[in-house]
């Protein structure tokens, strides 16, 4: 095989791995459970949030440089560190990776061995994490050759399962709108987070096979072509094995509870270990990844007075404490924090894959903010607290009631913003031409 075969394989399946955590496991089944018949209206919202968006966002990054700092600097120079941190210890610290952990034990661990504690798991879950994270030159490697292939084989089995001999017929639900409801609950997933989190130790792992320029560029957009077909096929598979249970299981059904019932049903004790296995890979490829990330940002935003080391340590140890409560409280506490930042990395990433495109810096400017302030204040006003006025607007937006009330304010934002940003240069240039003094 062709080295650049080969790192682009490498590359892909460890992409894959990172995107495939806990949530990607479980949700797709419930969103299918929920939508039934229609399940593929419902794979096509989940696939827009939960595979090109991610993907985008590894190419927003390589757009920008590979930094994530350079993909936000049209912004302003302190919107960087603020919102990568709101994002690795909102999302990442306190939700993403002690969900992961309590998954594995609620999906996997205790499926075989019932009676072994949830803390016990956990504890040995980001003991490994740490092994894996202290190298962290070569965790996309460790992750890309031993990890996933073994992870993709399981999934491979339990999806053609699913898909060639159906645990039943999708029903008609009483789902209002399908699309819209998975494109949401795929916020759950994290991954468009993920991808922004993730690009930088990708585009470093293929610096360091050796790529530059163009083949980099090359190398990086084949394996998140690799690592999108492999969510997709994935996905689709999930996603179609829970509307094959719609009318068996209801609606109601806690996610993880789903998802262990119809594989066992699908595929017996058989469906059970492999699960077991599959929850244990893929929450650990994921996890391994965003700690990397975290530790690393976290040891440069206090400039090296606690070593890379002592931050891996300090995000596993949170992990354990937050893993602890389980997935059912992680998931009910989460939701309000994607709702409030999600929309705003969508904009970011869109912004940066279209970056030749985007007329100034007033066009980031512009969409950040008003998509911030509706996400702000739509996420207040699902946690009980009313603001009449803002409240009344956001009603009023298009598409409100469909999940996507900060859509419209993001084109309206990068419009004005633009036009602002470009009179306030013209202002800018005829206040600097000095007139011409006549002897």
């Amino acid at each position: 095989m062709k080295k650049s075969v080969q790192h682009s394989l490498i590359v892909g399946f460890a992409l894959f791995a990172i995107f495939f955590g806990a949530g990607n496991l479980i949700f797709p089944p419930s969103i299918g459970n929920v939508s039934g018949s229609e399940w593929v209206l419902a794979l096509i919202g989940f696939c827009i949030t939960g595979i090109v968006l991610p993907l985008l966002a590894v190419i927003a990054i390589l757009n920008a440089g590979g930094k994530f700092e350079d993909l936000t600097r049209p912004i302003s120079p302190w919107f960087y560190k603020v919102f990568n941190l709101l994002l690795m210890v909102g999302i990442g610290m306190f939700v993403t990776i002690p969900r992961m952990s309590a998954t594995t034990h609620e999906l996997g661990v205790h499926q075989l061995f019932p009676k072994v504690p949830a803390i016990v798991t956990i504890i040995v879950f980001f003991s490994i994490c740490f092994y894996f994270a202290m190298d962290k030159s070569n965790v996309i490697d460790k992750i890309g050759k031993v990890l996933t292939p073994v992870l993709v084989i399981i999934l491979l089995i339990i999806v053609g399962k699913g898909i060639f001999d159906p645990i039943g017929i999708p029903v008609v639900t009483d789902i209002k709108n399908s699309f819209s409801n998975a494109f949401i609950s795929a916020y759950q997933t994290g991954d468009v987070v993920t991808g922004i989190f993730c690009a930088p130790i990708f585009i470093a792992a293929i610096a360091g096979f050796g790529y530059k320029g163009k083949q980099a560029r090359k190398m990086a957009i084949t394996g998140t072509l690799i690592a999108g077909l492999g969510l997709l096929v994935v996905y689709g598979g999930l996603l179609f094995l829970g509307a094959s249970g719609s009318g068996k299981f209801p609606t109601g059904i806690e996610d993880t509870t789903l998802v262990s019932n119809v594989i066992e049903i699908s595929l017996g004790n058989f469906g059970a270990i492999s699960l077991a296995v599959a929850i244990g890979l893929a929450c650990l490829t994921s996890a391994i990844g965003v700690i990397v990330v975290i530790a690393d940002f976290l040891n440069d935003l206090t400039k090296n007075k606690l070593s890379y080391r002592i931050w891996v340590a300090v995000v596993c140890i949170v992990g354990i404490v937050i893993g602890s409560a389980g997935v059912g409280a992680i998931v009910t506490y989460a939701m309000p924090i994607f709702t409030a930042l999600y929309p705003v990395a969508i904009v970011l990433v869109l912004l940066g894959t279209f970056r030749n495109f985007v007329p100034n810096a007033g066009s980031y400017q512009g969409a950040i903010l008003l998509t911030f302030i509706v996400s702000l204040f739509e996420t207040i006003g699902s946690l009980g607290v009313k603001v009449p006025v803002m409240s009344q607007l956001i009603v009023m937006l298009p598409l409100s009631s469909d999940g996507f009330s900060w859509l419209v304010p993001a084109i309206v934002g990068f419009i004005v913003g633009t036009i602002i940003y470009k009179f306030k240069l013209q202002k800018e240039s005829t206040n600097s031409i000095k007139p011409v003094e006549v002897e």
